[in-house]
């Protein structure tokens, strides 16, 4: 049984809320209960590794999923355009480097993307369990 006031738990044949006070069985308001529902931090992680900055929109950091997919177009056109800059054939030891940071930079962006998709997860889960709402 629940409380008709305030929601909380109510033991059977408990005559008052522990909570609020209210006397069982009454009920103060009609409210609407709204049941959030947790994210699913393998499923954020998943996303962010599909797709740079989409776990993040996903938990519902929309501006830190924007930021991440800006950084990731930014990075891969900065390194486009050394690439074209430096497109000389004789010089193939520089096109191998430029091409082996750009691989060792997507990586780590990537890494960093999945793994903070997964604790922004955990962390939502975490808030909206203790408070009952959504953390952000």
């Amino acid at each position: 049984m629940y409380c008709g006031k305030c929601g909380n738990e109510m033991r059977d044949g408990q005559e008052f809320c522990d909570k609020c006070g209210q006397k069982a069985g009454t009920n103060v308001n009609n409210r609407n209960v709204i049941y959030i529902s947790e994210k699913s931090a393998g499923v954020a992680a998943v996303l962010s590794f599909l797709f740079a900055g989409l776990g993040q929109i996903y938990v519902g950091k929309i501006g830190r999923g924007l930021a991440i997919i800006a950084l990731y177009a930014i990075f891969a056109v900065a390194c486009s355009v050394l690439l074209i800059i430096t497109l000389n054939p004789d010089d193939l030891g520089e096109l191998l480097a430029i091409m082996v940071i750009m691989v060792i930079g997507s990586l780590i962006i990537l890494i960093w993307n999945v793994y903070d998709a997964y604790k922004l997860a955990n962390e939502y889960n975490d808030s909206l369990r203790a408070t009952g709402n959504r953390p952000w």
